[in-house]
């Protein structure tokens, strides 16, 4: 009985029932207007001759199966994931004003966020409520996750991906800190529907000066305090070995996107790299984006897998 009473379900029946009227009233119309009736008289007279065809069973039940037929459409049409009717927004204006943080939520997680920004933003940061958080970053890992992958960019814009598609269902709390006197407007879309909802988590971790740094599983990692001498060894899965510098981090980022300038990521959509080692001569902060399933069956993990 629950499922029959599900939301889904009432939405559809309450279409049917309007479509059944509109269908009702359309072809009833329709039908006196061309009976050539002339007098007020004539055209209550035809109607009512109309409704007693139109409640005929054969009649009742042919309408029922179009109006509900156009139900399940018009339902299906306005569920999530269709094209014009959620997927653009625009978020909201930030506060101005250095390290003022302006709060938003919504309802679901979109695919993208982008915003113009004269001055770096502060910080992002997005919590899922029952999930985690998903995305946590500070100015310089918005420089890299703003143009990741991009191949052009709007003077100031940065568009960040958190999702492999909209992501219906989900209380977030977003948390944007502004950075300078100014009223950025973030704006959140989506171009398709996550069939199999995946969210791209972005997470800082430490590195210690050092250290030779280990990370496994991830989609990019962006380090951007890198210092020339620093060292970045790379372990493919057929077993190839390579060592970078920055210099050729950068040039490698080519063949992912156009827009690199002082940005040294490590694009693994791929899947091609197993392990990636990094030898840092002082303490900086590595940014870690990796794909984790949107229904996790409990809190995400917080930590980097390294």
């Amino acid at each position: 009985m629950k499922a029959i009473l599900s939301a889904s379900n009432k939405r559809k029946g309450k279409a049917a029932i309007f479509f059944f009227g509109l269908i009702v009233l359309v072809t009833m119309l329709i039908r006196v207007f061309r009976s050539g009736a002339k007098r007020p008289a004539e055209y209550i007279s035809v109607a009512k001759d109309e409704l007693k065809d139109l409640t005929r069973l054969q009649t009742v039940l042919m309408v029922l199966g179009s109006a509900f037929t156009l139900g399940l459409m018009a339902t299906e049409f306005m569920a999530a994931g269709t094209p014009g009717v959620f997927l653009g927004v625009a978020l909201g204006t930030l506060t101005t004003g250095a390290a003022v943080v302006t709060t938003f939520n919504t309802t679901y997680v979109p695919k993208f966020v982008q915003y113009v920004a004269a001055t770096q933003l502060t910080g992002i940061k997005i919590t899922v409520q029952g999930d985690g958080v998903i995305f946590d970053s500070d100015a310089n890992g918005l420089d890299s996750a703003g143009v990741l992958r991009q191949f052009g960019q709007v003077t100031n814009g940065f568009i960040i991906t958190l999702a492999n598609g909209f992501i219906p269902g989900k209380n977030v709390i977003w948390e944007f800190t502004n950075s300078a006197a100014q009223t950025p407007v973030v704006y959140v879309s989506s171009d398709e529907t996550a069939t199999k909802p995946m969210y791209l988590q972005m997470l800082r971790q430490a590195v210690l000066a050092n250290s030779g740094q280990n990370f496994t599983d991830f989609a990019t990692l962006a380090l951007p305090s890198l210092a020339a001498t620093d060292i970045v060894n790379i372990l493919y899965n057929d077993g190839t070995q390579q060592q970078f510098n920055r210099q050729e981090l950068g040039a490698y980022l080519q063949f992912t996107q156009n827009v690199i300038g002082s940005r040294y990521t490590i694009d693994n959509f791929a899947g091609r790299i197993k392990l990636v080692n990094v030898i840092a001569g002082s303490a900086q902060t590595a940014y870690v984006q990796r794909w984790v399933s949107a229904n996790p069956g409990g809190m995400l993990n917080q930590s980097v897998n390294n």
